[in-house]
């Protein structure tokens, strides 16, 4: 068996038996072989990773060094933890962690993909705004407050972003559903980042974030929909406007 099998072996290995620190390093894994992550970017600081996932700051601390011990984080005392992926690191992943990567919903045009993400979406935001209580709009709320302060860091609002919508499909309460949002979330990683990094962009989806969880606080299945569906327009067209050609 070659080394970077054994790597991954190992890693697969570990998570047969997953605690909360397994779980995180699969997530921030996954993040990093999607695109979401990329090579260089500045990971948020403990406490922030630890707010983000709802977990301790010991289970961030195992996590963190789970990942680092795969080669895909550079962390030191005294410095920040960035993302070492580099094709070498993540080609160790690639064969076992193909179905994390966005490859395949990018090899659809942006109208499908956004027409399929407008549909399940929709049907997320009506369930969960009839499904949700009120720990779930706690954790959004929580969400919100955090993403208030992000408006100068696309990484970390992109990161909580993901957050966002994962945990509104969770409440919806039908897996497929929420499988399938995951993966069409991944579509053009890489531009939604450039999008980020425009004047305003941030404060935008921040302001229609807070709308859908108005929505979802009224238990208005309409509201909650359409809400959804303006976020996903503004999504697709600032999308649409960074696309080559």
């Amino acid at each position: 068996m070659s080394t970077a099998q054994e790597t991954v072996f190992a890693f697969e290995q570990t998570l047969e038996n997953k605690t909360k620190k397994d779980i995180l390093a699969e997530k921030i894994i996954e993040m990093i072989v999607t695109g979401l992550l990329r090579d260089n970017d500045v990971l948020p600081s403990e406490r922030e990773l630890s707010q983000l996932f709802g977990v301790s700051r010991e289970t961030v601390r195992g996590a963190l060094r789970l990942v680092a011990a795969y080669g895909l984080i550079s962390v030191s005392h005294g410095s920040k933890t960035r993302i070492n992926a580099g094709e070498a690191q993540l080609a160790r992943f690639h064969d076992s962690y193909s179905h994390m990567s966005p490859i395949g919903v990018n090899n659809y045009d942006i109208d499908t993909v956004f027409e399929s993400r407008s549909l399940i979406e929709a049907a997320i935001a009506r369930k969960a705004a009839v499904r949700i209580d009120q720990a779930g709009l706690d954790k959004l709320r929580r969400m919100l407050d955090a993403q208030a302060e992000m408006f100068d860091n696309p990484v970390h609002f992109q990161l909580s972003d993901k957050s966002f919508h994962k945990l509104i499909a969770e409440y919806a309460g039908n897996e497929l559903l929420l499988k399938y949002s995951e993966e069409l979330y991944s579509y053009g990683l890489n531009i939604r980042r450039s999008v980020m990094l425009e004047p305003g962009a941030i404060a935008r989806s921040y302001g229609e974030h807070c709308q859908i969880v108005e929505a979802l606080a009224r238990g208005d299945e309409d509201a909650a929909e359409q809400a959804m569906l303006g976020h996903l327009t503004s999504v697709y067209s600032t999308t649409r406007e960074k696309m080559p050609g």
